[in-house]
């Protein structure tokens, strides 16, 4: 079994990984396109736009969340029963974006 490491390089940096994970992912990338494009938009509208299923755009969902890449509009713990709005955080996303770069290009 191949053994996962991670970079001993002090500029690999939370943001780094972020960024990685988010950017990394075809999916993640299109979610991320999409609630640019189009704004507030429930997941329902999200799987019929991107090329993912709706178990696959949950869980992608909720990893941009966590890295702040999107914005939802109910709070994790109050979402039963209702229909969270997510939109994309432009800010986060340049901020990774930006972490990455510097990592790549050594700044």
């Amino acid at each position: 079994m191949p053994r996962i490491t991670q970079p001993r390089d002090d500029a690999w940096s939370p943001d780094v990984e972020d960024a990685v994970a988010t950017f990394g992912n075809r999916s993640r990338n299109e979610i991320l396109r999409f609630l640019t494009a189009n704004g507030p938009a429930s997941r329902g509208d999200i799987v019929a736009a991107v090329s993912a299923g709706e178990p696959s755009v949950a869980k992608h969902l909720i990893a941009l969340e966590q890295v702040g890449a999107i914005e939802v509009d109910v709070e994790a713990g109050r979402r039963h029963g209702r229909s969270p709005r997510y939109s994309a955080n432009p800010d986060r996303i340049k901020e990774l974006l930006d972490a990455h770069l510097r990592y790549v290009l050594e700044e």
